[in-house]
């Protein structure tokens, strides 16, 4: 549920000096301290200098070109990876033993696996959770952090909002949108070929019938799997089947031109909708890209 002892020393090993530099840059807090503990600092000013940076990439690229800290090359590609922070307004949802779970207010169904610093997030947020904050999320050492910065609000929420957000973390599991990283490498994408691979045999299962021949089953995994591998992987974040969507249907019709078996996609939308795995809307939408 926390950074371990070293991991906590090295984060803020990095953050003041970072915070510091953004101060004699900009001129916005002057004497901001370079180092964790040389002195005592305001929560806003810590906040003024923070809103700076994620406005400005700019000044971490100068962090990290001039290092006035002296940092290791390890230290200063970590900042760089910074560059896929999350930044938002979370429920922080629930707190398990080893991480809290934040869901961001809007969008599909995602959930991120968030560790505390110093202390459990449930014990620095304003009430238990289900609670609502301003965070901004950052990868470090494979994990998932915050900039040491949360903004809570002290709204207490029905169960009409706990049912919701219930279903959208038990969704975000079923979709393999539980992130307990930021950082997407080789790892992760063989993360969403088996997710895919598992979701391809469910849905094989569902069109097998008496009267569907196995290369007919195998024309529909084919095509299908194409347009995992060959597209939804290839995007920025890669995406898997449970996120495909009428857009990113429409975008790989346009490039394939008539190389589609559009049966395929019309069979596995309907199963994607049908089993609940996709929202009738949502559905729907991607039926009617396939006319």
């Amino acid at each position: 549920m926390m950074l371990t002892p070293r991991g906590v020393q090295r984060f803020y090993g990095i953050w003041f000096p970072l915070l510091s530099f953004v101060s004699r840059r900009t001129g916005l807090v002057p004497d901001f301290p370079s180092t964790h503990g040389e002195g005592s600092v305001a929560v806003n000013d810590a906040a003024t200098l923070r809103d700076k940076l994620w406005a400005d990439d700019s000044l971490r690229a100068a962090f990290i070109a001039e290092n006035p800290a002296g940092l290791s090359t390890d230290d200063l590609a970590l900042v760089k990876s910074w560059d896929a922070r999350v930044r938002g307004t979370f429920y922080v949802f629930r707190q398990l033993k080893k991480y809290a779970v934040f869901i961001p207010e809007r969008g599909e169904p995602l959930a991120y696996a968030v560790l505390g610093l110093g202390s459990p997030i449930e014990d620095v947020i304003p009430q238990p959770p289900p609670s609502m904050v301003e965070a901004t999320l950052l990868p470090f050492e494979g994990k998932i952090i915050y900039d040491s910065l949360l903004v809570g609000y002290p709204i207490s929420f029905g169960s009409g909002i706990r049912s919701s957000l219930n279903e959208t973390y038990k969704a975000a599991q079923d979709r393999g949108r539980l992130l307990t990283s930021l950082s997407l490498g080789e790892s992760g994408i063989e993360g969403v070929r088996s997710r895919n691979a598992k979701l391809l045999a469910l849905f094989v299962q569902h069109m097998a019938r008496p009267n569907v021949n196995k290369r007919t089953l195998d024309v529909h995994r084919a095509t299908i799997e194409r347009f995992g591998e060959d597209y939804l992987l290839g995007l920025s974040p890669p995406r898997g089947l449970m996120d495909a969507d009428a857009e990113a249907i429409a975008l790989y019709l346009g490039d394939m031109g008539d190389d589609v078996n559009l049966i395929s996609f019309k069979h596995f939308v309907r199963f994607m909708r049908d089993t609940g795995r996709a929202s009738w809307e949502s559905g729907e939408a991607m039926l009617k890209e396939l006319q």
